[in-house]
């Protein structure tokens, strides 16, 4: 077993307030409260892949450092083939966020550790976020117990976007990167290259870099070029 690393560094792109879809204003909320203190002391999201997920997490870690709380994110793929131990000493007031706390599952270990987690986070005023895949119920646990604590909280499903959702969201985060895209390049994006908000994201940050370091818009032309020099990093 490897030491536990260093609580991840979050992007601070993602916030509350560029998370733009309606629908989740109310995640974004609960997660503001249970942050200040004020709401429930344990959350759950869950979701399918681009569901925004890590987004939201990302988010909350903001919030609290910009609220001056104590926040550490982990990752539960970054956890897996850590030793569960060195958890058991974590403050108390420290908010925990973990993504892809499913990713644990299957590992007695680290089950008994969040089981214990949840708990505290229930009766000893600890606050824990945590996000999964699917709902609590789907997936191969080890110990009943916790998987029924995935649900002691409040568990909240995300929708999965839109088509029209991911072409605002890239849309947006080329605005955030400072990048402008006509119509006919977002739509050149979206219709020759993967759909998933991820890959889009991807192709959006590397273009980024290219455009910077020819000093070129992003254009139809650029993109071929960058394909052409790239084609496994663009996959439709």
């Amino acid at each position: 077993m490897s030491q536990i690393a260093l609580p991840l560094s979050f992007d601070r792109q993602y916030s509350f307030e560029n998370h733009f879809t309606d629908s989740v204003s109310f995640v974004a909320e609960s997660l503001k409260a249970l942050i200040e203190g004020s709401g429930e002391s344990v959350i759950g999201l869950w979701g399918g892949v681009d569901s925004g997920k890590t987004h939201l997490l990302n988010a909350s870690a903001l919030f609290a450092r910009e609220s001056s709380l104590a926040f550490q994110l982990y990752d539960g793929w970054q956890l897996h083939d850590c030793d569960p131990s060195q958890f058991d000493d974590i403050d108390h007031n420290v908010i925990v966020a973990i993504d892809n706390l499913d990713a644990l599952c299957g590992h007695r270990g680290w089950e008994e550790t969040f089981y214990r987690l949840i708990n505290q986070s229930r009766d000893q005023g600890m606050r824990l976020v945590f996000s999964l895949s699917s709902k609590p119920q789907d997936l191969v646990c080890e110990l009943a117990d916790f998987q029924s604590r995935l649900s002691w909280g409040l568990l909240l499903e995300l929708p999965k976007y839109s088509d029209i959702d991911t072409q605002r969201i890239v849309k947006l985060r080329a605005v955030l990167l400072g990048i402008e895209l006509s119509k006919e390049v977002l739509a050149y994006l979206l219709t020759h290259f993967s759909r998933r908000l991820g890959d889009q994201i991807q192709i959006l940050r590397i273009l980024d870099k290219v455009s910077l370091t020819a000093q070129k818009k992003v254009t139809i032309p650029l993109i071929k070029k960058v394909l052409f020099e790239n084609p496994s990093l663009f996959q439709s």
